[in-house]
């Protein structure tokens, strides 16, 4: 699990968001001329449909696209009951081949990019979707589908930019708030994150995870009682919610209050152990407690967990060292800086650590390197502060 930033959450937008797939063709629609030669087939098929009969459903799609070849809707309803069949390679060859038959088929290309959506082919779904849109601009569920596919590749400007469209159509879509929402909240532009997250609780005021969502962007943008308040209510909507005591206790950590905080995120590593991010910041966060026995043990498993990060090493070896055991400290505070050779702080600890086994040589050469460091830092930036606007 990636620990150096916190769990991209953007697709679980797409948990919310009903996934279409559009038939060309059902009983009561009159067949076009040439698929006239597959009327009892599409008949038969639509008898299965209606008992959710899949298998024979699709093999009377297969007969149709045999006996009318140049059916291209046909072929949409057959990778259509692919999909249903949880066959997403079959499924892609049928609206490929559909589009060869009639290239401005809608709900061949829209299909097309549902299905790679689902497989998480994020770029391709891109193109066949904004083929879509070329054709029907409103088509709702092409374009949330495409700012999900542009979040997926961290386009976040763009995104943002088609879910503002989205909401010119429908202002009251829960998805596309809470879609937005997390957008802006990827921008750092945590007012509009509010405010559009602030929309989704009105709409959906029982809902866990716009409180918390709420509570991440009222936290970044500066109003942390608020926040507090609001990743409460969403414990108490959903005592269970991933993310939400983990948010609680970032946010009581960032105030002082350090036993609550604790609670918070012990709570969080019982119900989501692979969120190593909580367990660091409880070992962190016994650490400031003083709770040695307990940061080592945390902070040891998030290490054997994901070796390359670097302040889970920090963190480790600061506790050893404050046990006493100085080589163990040593050892987790040279792998912190081979991790990070440009952070300072651990230079100093490092430094200190070799200090206490006796080797001032090597102490003297980590503080040189944490001063040095430091003071690069601080000239840039005394640079970025005094370069003029351009």
């Amino acid at each position: 699990m990636e620990i150096k930033n916190r769990l991209n959450s953007m697709l679980c937008a797409a948990m919310w968001l009903p996934l279409v797939f559009i038939t060309t063709l059902n009983a009561q629609t009159p067949l076009p001329q040439t698929c006239a030669q597959a009327e009892r087939q599409f008949k038969a098929a639509a008898a299965a449909e209606a008992r959710r009969d899949w298998e024979n459903a699709l093999a009377s799609y297969q007969e149709a696209t045999r006996v009318a070849p140049a059916c291209a809707e046909a072929v949409v309803n057959l990778g259509v009951t692919y999909n249903r069949l949880n066959q997403p390679e079959q499924a892609i060859e049928s609206f490929k081949r559909a589009i060869t038959i009639k290239p401005k088929l809608t709900a061949a290309h829209l299909n097309l990019g549902i299905t790679y959506f689902r497989a998480a082919h994020y770029e391709l779904a891109d193109q066949s979707l904004r083929t879509v849109l070329n054709s029907d601009p409103l088509n709702s569920q092409a374009r949330l589908l495409l700012a999900l596919s542009l979040i997926a590749r961290e386009h976040f400007e763009e995104a943002a930019a088609q879910l503002e469209k989205s909401l010119a159509v429908n202002a009251d879509d829960a998805t596309v708030l809470l879609a937005l929402g997390e957008t802006y909240l990827r921008l750092r532009q945590y007012r509009k994150a509010v405010s559009q997250l602030e929309r989704l609780v009105r709409l959906k005021p029982d809902s866990a995870r716009a409180r918390l969502r709420l509570g991440e962007a009222l936290d970044n943008a500066g109003e942390s009682e608020r926040a507090i308040d609001e990743f409460r209510r969403a414990i108490i909507l959903e005592a269970d919610l991933p993310d939400a005591h983990y948010a609680l206790g970032y946010a009581l950590l960032k105030r002082g209050n350090l036993d609550e905080a604790i609670l918070e995120f012990e709570r969080e590593v019982k119900l989501n152990p692979r969120m190593l991010l909580a367990s660091y910041q409880l070992g962190k966060t016994y650490l400031q407690r003083g709770k040695l026995d307990e940061a080592v043990a945390v902070l040891t498993k998030v290490v054997e967990a994901e070796p390359d990060f670097r302040p889970a090493f920090e963190a480790l070896g600061q506790a050893r060292l404050k046990q006493g055991s100085v080589d163990e400290a040593i050892k987790m505070l040279e792998r912190a800086v081979k991790l990070d050779p440009a952070w300072p702080d651990a230079h100093v600890l490092l430094g200190r650590a070799y200090m206490m086994a006796g080797r001032r040589d090597e102490a003297q050469k980590a503080f040189a390197e944490a001063r040095k460091l430091s003071e690069q830092e601080r000239k840039r930036l005394e640079e970025k502060v005094s370069k003029p606007d351009r």
